[in-house]
């Protein structure tokens, strides 16, 4: 909301008038959703998330977790978080309080994504942004590709999830909302360890022959069977939409809980589960774990496809 420079504004009005109409002023201002908000959408209160060791910062320039380098709840400049973007702009006045789990999975556990909607709708104070990012680990844990998950098993987690975060019981506070990233595919990272200068691909070599660390990924040296993987995860991701999409038209009328999705369909570049992880975005430590620079790239993905983006995910990853 603007006031004119070129007409009288406040300075026609008497000093009485004058300071009604700022306080109305204030009042108005403090009533705009944020830019891009669903209709009566408040301005961010408290960020929450659910996700697995990715949303932990784990491994991203040392060993074990860092959430200070997470994409969703960190606070190191190198990153530039999800929650430090917000704060910037003077929003989450309630702060973060995430309930993300290294080794969670969408589908079963003691960690899954309903579980982990569910301790969000146990929160003394609810969040009212919530991000989502899960289904890495559901591909990792499988020791085959005829044992992934079928594609309406993923989908029927993830739902469980959105209606439990969308249920009038869980609480979240009117206009609240949440983005479900797609899941990143993980199958391209065995090549971006190996396109690591000769060190790190010595490094990457000996950590993968040693630790079991994703090795229906790293252990594997067919790119057919690498491609089948693939196209799983992309058939997760088209899923994952279409669950998105039903949630946010059952919970998300007015005053309801919105859900959007950064998944646009399989075209490079525009989400998390479209880009080409590069030799700089895989962990030094581990050759698998998003490195400082996915972690920042994965943050710019998740901010400019949310509601206050350009959805320019190109730019993210120049």
């Amino acid at each position: 909301m603007a006031l004119s420079s070129r007409g009288a504004g406040l300075r026609g009005l008497r000093p009485g008038h004058a300071a009604v109409a700022l306080a109305l002023l204030a009042v108005a201002c403090d009533m705009m959703p944020p830019p891009n908000g669903p209709p009566g959408s408040p301005a961010p209160f408290k960020l929450s998330g659910i996700g697995d060791s990715m949303m932990q910062g784990a491994n991203a320039s040392a060993l074990g977790e860092q959430l200070q380098h997470s994409f969703a709840q960190g606070t190191s400049p190198n990153v530039s978080s999800i929650f430090s973007r917000y704060q910037a702009l003077g929003f989450l006045a309630g702060g973060k309080e995430f309930v993300s789990v290294s080794g969670a999975q969408m589908v079963g556990g003691a960690n899954s994504a309903a579980v982990q909607a569910g301790r969000i709708c146990q929160q003394a104070v609810k969040p009212d942004r919530v991000v989502l990012l899960l289904g890495a680990n559901d591909v990792c844990n499988r020791p085959t590709v005829a044992e992934l998950h079928p594609v309406d098993t993923f989908r029927t987690a993830l739902k469980e999830a959105l209606d439990t975060l969308g249920a009038p019981a869980c609480g979240l506070p009117e206009g609240a909302w949440v983005h479900v990233l797609s899941v990143p595919r993980v199958d391209r990272l065995r090549g971006a360890g190996l396109a690591k200068d000769p060190v790190g691909v010595a490094q990457c070599l000996a950590i993968w022959s040693t630790i079991s660390i994703c090795t229906i990924i790293t252990r594997e040296t067919d790119q057919a069977v690498l491609d089948r993987i693939g196209a799983r995860i992309d058939a997760y991701n088209q899923g994952l939409a279409a669950e998105v999409a039903a949630a946010d038209a059952a919970h998300g009328g007015t005053g309801g809980v919105h859900f959007t999705t950064d998944w646009v369909g399989t075209t490079a570049d525009t989400s998390a589960g479209t880009y080409a992880f590069g030799p700089a975005d895989v962990s030094n430590v581990d050759c698998f774990h998003p490195s400082v620079t996915a972690q920042r790239k994965l943050a710019c993905i998740a901010w400019e496809t949310w509601e206050l983006g350009s959805r320019d995910v190109a730019a993210c990853l120049r």
